[in-house]
């Protein structure tokens, strides 16, 4: 038995599949936390506990029968995260799953690079309502931002060092029934170089979505996010139009929501502009921060 574990209520499960959302949190504690992900659980953190434990809990709690039972040890850096273990069941593989009856493909075991981050649903939530005309998606990993823009009838550019990532970003386009030739462009490339590029030649974006990782590395060049996103923030504002908005997150451990807004309010002196904090999912009080700017006409 696992003690201080924090389940999310039936009524928040039954909520879940009423708004056709199959991956989610379900429990945290101080060892660590519990997702699913469509049929698939997988716990994060610490030594798993004991799968009849859980798959007791499950059952009574929520009526649930995972397929498999993954287990992961979390590291600090994403790099030196390894795939998830096979606890019990059957192995899960590339997946789809649902959030807000929108369709992802996932690996749940794939340690940090699952291919969706559930830390940001209500984000991808506002991005859908916001239907922007044309989206700039930097740091676009598996496209989950481009496709909420996608949705609303806009153009999007998604912009990723990793051409793997940006082949699953087409994917998901087409799982939604978007066709990613149609309005949409990928580019594999440093975005640190590609926004100098796109105001070079003029561009203009109604959203600009930047959620960069604590450290990377493209083309050689090494990211670190306290030192480069302060300019990148800036570079990123010129790109909007009147009105347009700013997305910025991060899963910084060493900063709280005050942190990214005071560099954001840092970044951007002398400009017009409205900041309100992004949405954190209640089932996830200790996932990434965010801010949205919105440049003022």
């Amino acid at each position: 038995m696992m003690a201080g574990m924090d389940w999310i209520s039936g009524e928040q499960w039954n909520a879940f599949g009423e708004e056709q959302t199959d991956a989610h949190r379900v429990a945290a504690g101080n060892d660590g936390y519990l997702d699913r992900y469509g049929e698939w659980a997988l716990w994060s953190g610490g030594r798993a506990p004991g799968v009849e434990w859980l798959r007791a809990e499950v059952v009574e709690r929520y009526g649930w029968a995972p397929r498999g039972y993954l287990g992961r040890e979390t590291v600090r850096r994403a790099a030196d995260q390894r795939a998830a273990e096979l606890l019990a069941g059957e192995e899960s593989g590339e997946i789809t799953v649902v959030e807000s009856g929108v369709k992802y493909l996932v690996e749940p075991a794939g340690g940090y690079s699952s291919g969706l981050f559930l830390d940001q649903r209500l984000n991808r939530q506002w991005v859908r309502e916001l239907a922007p005309r044309r989206t700039l998606n930097l740091f676009a990993y598996t496209g989950s931002f481009t496709v909420c823009a996608a949705l609303g009838g806009g153009e999007t550019c998604s912009v990723d060092a990793s051409k793997r990532a940006l082949a699953k970003a087409r994917e998901n386009l087409r799982c939604n029934d978007a066709d990613p030739a149609e309005g949409h462009r990928f580019l594999a490339d440093d975005a640190m170089k590609v926004v100098p590029r796109l105001a070079k030649r003029g561009e203009k974006f109604d959203l600009i979505v930047l959620d960069p990782p604590t450290f990377g590395r493209a083309e050689g060049r090494v990211f670190r996010i306290e030192k480069d996103l302060p300019g990148l923030v800036g570079e990123c504002f010129e790109l909007l139009e009147p009105g347009g908005w700013l997305l910025v997150s991060c899963n910084y451990a060493e900063w709280e929501a005050r942190d990214l807004r005071e560099l954001c309010e840092r970044s951007l002196p002398g400009a017009r502009f409205a900041m309100e904090e992004g949405r954190q999912p209640a089932e996830i009080p200790h996932g990434a921060v965010s801010w949205r700017v919105r440049r003022e006409e």
